[in-house]
C-alpha cells in the first residue's frame, strides 16, 4: 500500500510539474508575442502630418475673398516644433484662393483631398491635391460649402465636413460630391475643425466655454456612424488667441501631445486631457511667425 501511495504522490507530482511547464511555456510565448508586438509598434514610423495654411492670421469663416492657400509641413518630434513649407494649392498654375479642408487620399500617396469655400475663385469644389506640388484637379462639385474634412473610414469613399459657417456637420460622397446631413446642428453657433480618435469622431468649437465657462474650446464627440453628438468635453484654453477662429484640430496618438490645435493666430498648442474642468490647461508649442513666412493662419491638419 505505501508502495502504490508513492507512485500516485510521484504521478500526481510529475502531472502537476508538466502543467506548470505548459503554463509556463505559455506564459512565455504570450510575454514573446507581447514584446514582438511593442517592438513592432515602437518601430512603426509616425504619419507625417500636414497643415492647410492661409497667409492671413485671424480670419473667421467664411474666409475672407482672395486668400491663396498653402500645405505645410509640421514635425512634432522637435523642439520647438518643425514648421516647413511645402507647396501652394494651384489649378493648372492659377493659385486657388479660400481652400477650407484637406484630408488624407487613403492609399493613394502623396496626394490628398481639399475643399473650397464660397469666397474661392472655385468654390464649392471637391480637389485632388498632389501634396509635394500643390498641384490640384477638379474631382466634383459639393452641394454644400464646406470646411474642415476628415476621412471617415478605411474604405476612402466618404468625406464628413463642417457646412462653412456653422455647426452641422455634412458627409460627403466621393466621388460624387453629394452632401448629405451627419446628424443635427451641433449646440454652438460654429464649428471650427474636426479630428477623429479612437473610432469617433471630434468637432471643436473654439471661442466658447459652454462646457466648462471661462475656458474656451468645446469639444463634441460623435460616433462614425452619424446622429447627435455623444459625449462633450473642453480644451480648456485660458487664452483666446490658442483657440481663435478657424482651427487645425488634430490628435496625435504617436509623439504624445495628444489633442493638438493650430490657431488662425499663427499658435499651435496642445492638451493631454480635455476632461472638462480640471487640469491641465493647454499647453504652448510655437507660434508659426518665428518661422519668418508669412503663413500663420492654420485652418486644417491631415495625417499621411
Amino acid at each position: 500500500m505505501k508502495k502504490f501511495n508513492l507512485q500516485l504522490i510521484s504521478l500526481v507530482f510529475l502531472f502537476l510539474l508538466s502543467c506548470q511547464n505548459e503554463l509556463e511555456e505559455k506564459d512565455n510565448k504570450e510575454f514573446q508575442n507581447e514584446e514582438v508586438n511593442n517592438f513592432q509598434r515602437a518601430a512603426a514610423p509616425c504619419r507625417e502630418l500636414y497643415a492647410l495654411v492661409l497667409p492671413a492670421s485671424g480670419t473667421g469663416s467664411p474666409i475672407l475673398p482672395n486668400i491663396e492657400s498653402f500645405i505645410f509641413k509640421v514635425e512634432l518630434n522637435t523642439i520647438p516644433i518643425g514648421y516647413n513649407f511645402v507647396s501652394q494649392i494651384k489649378i493648372a498654375g492659377t493659385p486657388v484662393t479660400c481652400v477650407t479642408g484637406l484630408s488624407d487620399m487613403i492609399g493613394i500617396p502623396d496626394y490628398a483631398w481639399a475643399v473650397t469655400g464660397q469666397n474661392s475663385n472655385f468654390p464649392k469644389k471637391l480637389l485632388k491635391v498632389n501634396i509635394s506640388s500643390g498641384q490640384a484637379t477638379i474631382e466634383a462639385n459639393t452641394t454644400d460649402y464646406l470646411q474642415d474634412i476628415e476621412n471617415l473610414d478605411a474604405s476612402g469613399n466618404n468625406l464628413v465636413g463642417i457646412k462653412e459657417g456653422t455647426s452641422q456637420l455634412m458627409k460627403v460622397d466621393i466621388p460624387s460630391g453629394i452632401c448629405t446631413l451627419f446628424g443635427p446642428n451641433g449646440p454652438t453657433e460654429q464649428y471650427n475643425g474636426l479630428t477623429s480618435m479612437g473610432g469617433k469622431l471630434y468637432a471643436i468649437s473654439g471661442l466658447t466655454d459652454y462646457i466648462c465657462p471661462s475656458k474656451r474650446g468645446d469639444i463634441f464627440e460623435y460616433e462614425l456612424t452619424g446622429g447627435d453628438y455623444i459625449n462633450k468635453y473642453s480644451y480648456k484654453s485660458t487664452n483666446a488667441t490658442y483657440t481663435m477662429k478657424e482651427l487645425g484640430f488634430y490628435y496625435d496618438n504617436c509623439y504624445g501631445k495628444k489633442w493638438l490645435i493650430g490657431s488662425s493666430q499663427a499658435i499651435i498648442t496642445n492638451n493631454i486631457n480635455i476632461k472638462p474642468c480640471i487640469l491641465p490647461y493647454p499647453t504652448f508649442l510655437l507660434n508659426t511667425t518665428t518661422t519668418h513666412q508669412n503663413f500663420h493662419g492654420i485652418f486644417d491638419f491631415m495625417t499621411k
